[in-house]
This record gives C-alpha cells, structure tokens and sequence, in this order.
C-alpha cells in the first residue's frame, strides 16, 4: 500500500467502503466468520476540500457508518495516533470503551506488546461476538427493469446528514443491480413543495456514474408533495425519458418520513402509475402513514417500515430481494 497525500480525513469513506465493498460475500467475507475491523488514525474526521460537509457532519458521518458496521455484526477497534485524535470519536468508532487503543507515534504500532495486546484483545472479542446470521447475499445481475427512485427532501427529513443516509441506502441497492442500457437503467425524482426529475431513465445507464450522480444529491426544506412526485415519475418511464413500458418491468420506488401534503391527490396519482404498469414499492421511516403506503404500494410485500432514518439499512437485503423477483 503507497501512502498518498491529501488535506482531508474522510474516515466515514473508509468506513463506508469497508460496509458496501470488504464485508460483502461476493468479496470473500464469510458468513460464519465472526467479522472484525480495525480503524487507526491520527486525526479525528476532516472533509477537507473533498466533500461539501462541514467538519461536525463529516464526523457525524463516521459515526453513522461505524455504527451500520456494528449493526451489521462487525466488531470495531478504534487505534488512535498521537494527540491529534478525538477520544469522543474514537469511542464511537469502536464496539465498545475496551475497544479503543491510543499510542504517542507510529513506532509503538511496530512494539510486540501493542501488537500482542491487540491480538489478545482480537482472539476474545471473536469469542465474545456472536455469528452473524446467515442471510443470502443478494445480488439482482440477471433482471433487467426500469426503476426510478423517489426521495423525499422535505423539512422533516431534518438535516443533509439524514438525507445522506437516503442516499447511501439507494446507493447500496443499485451497486447490487446490472446497471446499463440494455440491462436495468436507473432513474432519480427527489420531492418537497415540488418535485424534481434529477437523472432520467436515460442517462442512468452507468452504474458509478449513477452512484456518485446521487451521492451528491443536496437536502432541501418544505412539504411533502408526493403527489407531484408520482406524476414526475409516470412522465420519467415515458420512451421519450428512456422508458421502455412493455419491453421491460418499470418500478418506483417511493422513500418518505411523512405524509402527503395533499393525500387525495397523491393516492390519484399513484393510481395513474399502476394503471400504466409500473408497480410501487413505499419505504416509510418514522412518522410515514403505513396505511398510506399500503395503498400507494402495489401489494402488501412491496410495503417497508422502519422507525429510524440509520434503521434502513436493515431492510436493504429485504427490499432489493422483493426488487428482484
């Protein structure tokens, strides 16, 4: 590994590609082995020039990702380097306080007895850690569809650190699809007082390229119009976006926190699209109306609820296997 140079200490990136890439089957992790993570640093959390997060979001980012790690039945140690670190940081990276390791400089990472404390403090978090359960990993490569995702952008949603936490949990089900012009394309609409068509079916033909079109996705205020956010995605399935009703499946799939500002017209709307053969999915957090959903939804299964925003992730696997059949 060559050490390379920069202004920024983007942990949360770190922590994000171990989630989405490392511990994933298809990149050899194994779902009866016990999963461990070690994160060293000598700095606490700094966007820098490359992200547009303030430095408190930026560390509030590595806490959300060090937490779907632990979640997701990872077992973190934090090592800190020097007195550059952030203690409340580091704890929040790791499992737990025993988890945390700090060293004056680089060369007492090399002593035998840092080195031994760690393998000591390894072998038993492995004992203490029980197996994750076994739950296939899903992949969706064969299906060809088209699939608009709706976000909500609203007040509710609260900060662009939440609507981030949209994002990742969109992002996380399209790096599991075939993304390409012949195989799934991939659309964007994001609501509040209105709605917005950000990536036609179109243009989202490349999977990065869609990937890192969301990411950068801004968190707005205002209502929650779903209605006109229905209605932009019964235009974005047309052939003129790059739809193709007929030759493939077309899917929405809708993700709010709330309830329509305008419930008639949202119902009516979703009605319109099922009518032209697109099925609905409705993800709800927190404070959605479930029997909303429900009648967005164009069946029961393809309804999910979770209570809390960092939740979603729980449901990914569940969502993207319904996406699939």
């Amino acid at each position: 590994i060559i050490h390379t140079k920069g202004d920024a200490t983007r942990t949360y990136k770190a922590l994000e590609y171990m989630n989405d890439q490392i511990f994933t089957s298809q990149n050899g992790a194994r779902n009866d082995a016990i999963k461990i993570a070690v994160v060293t640093t000598d700095g606490e959390t700094n966007p820098g020039g490359a992200d547009s997060y303030t430095k408190e979001e930026g560390k509030e980012m590595t806490l959300l990702q060090a937490q779907r790690a632990k979640d997701n039945g990872v077992y973190v140690f934090a090592v800190g380097v020097g007195k550059k670190v952030n203690d409340q940081e580091l704890l929040g990276i790791a499992s737990g306080p025993e988890s945390v390791i700090k060293v004056d400089t680089y060369e007492e990472l090399r002593e035998n007895e840092l080195q031994d404390k760690l393998i000591d403090l390894t072998c038993e978090a492995g004992e203490n850690t029980p197996l994750p359960p076994v739950t296939p990993n899903v992949q969706c490569e064969k299906k060809k569809a088209d699939i608009i995702f709706a976000l909500d952008q609203s007040t509710s949603i609260g900060s662009q650190k939440n609507f981030s936490i949209e994002l990742d949990f969109v992002n996380y089900l399209i790096k599991k699809l075939a993304v390409a012009s012949d195989e799934t394309r991939i659309g964007a609409v994001v609501f509040s007082d209105d709605s917005e068509r950000r990536l036609e079916l179109r243009d989202g033909i490349n999977r990065d390229s869609v990937v890192d079109t969301i990411h950068k996705f801004k968190w707005g205020t205002g209502n929650t119009y779903m209605d006109k956010a229905f209605a932009d995605m019964r235009e974005g399935f047309l052939p003129a976006k790059g739809g193709r009703p007929g030759l493939v499946p077309q899917i929405a799939v809708l993700l709010t926190d709330g309830s329509a500002t305008d419930p008639y017209t949202a119902e009516s709307e979703a009605n319109k699209l099922k009518n032209n053969g697109v099925e609905i999915f409705a993800i709800g957090v927190k404070g959605a109306d479930r029997n909303a959903l429900e009648t967005y939804a164009s069946r029961p299964r393809n309804v999910f609820f979770v209570d809390e925003l960092i939740a979603l992730n729980t449901i990914s696997d569940a969502v993207l296997t319904e996406l699939c059949a």
